[in-house]
């Protein structure tokens, strides 16, 4: 296994047991996520730049989302990225609506072997539905 590749297996792991911190240090300080949920509607969708961006995201998250099912899966290496699908699977908070989606998620990797950027793309549609009233 590549150290990429174990890199983005750390971060997931790190994700189910709530550990910011610990993919925090995963990331590079320029780090970008790009979440391709609508930024309008979702509280942890667009852009969010930096280590504090990204603890934004998520807190933002953490507090508006309960997860029933995480399953990231069909990963591969092009170069300096890391590219994996997740289904996810939720709750909305606020609205008690539940979502589920399929998306593509690319992780970008500098030559220090840091995260750079996180892009997820995507059918977003039950996650931007599941947040309207």
């Amino acid at each position: 296994m590549s150290n990429q590749l174990s890199t983005v297996q750390h971060i997931y792991s790190c994700f189910a047991q709530g550990d910011v911190p610990g993919i925090l240090a995963q990331l590079a300080d320029e780090v970008i996520f790009d979440n391709g949920a609508d930024a309008k509607v979702v509280s942890y969708g667009g852009e969010f730049k930096g280590k504090e961006g990204v603890t934004r995201f998520f807190t933002n998250l953490g507090t508006t989302t309960k997860t029933t099912y995480f399953e990231p899966f069909n990963f591969r290496e092009e170069g300096n990225k890391v590219i994996n699908e997740v289904r996810h699977d939720g709750q909305v908070s606020v609205t008690g609506k539940p979502f589920s989606v399929t998306v593509l998620f690319t992780w970008t990797f500098n030559d220090a072997g840091q995260v750079t950027g996180w892009k997820s793309t995507g059918d977003f549609s039950s996650l931007n539905e599941a947040y309207l009233n």
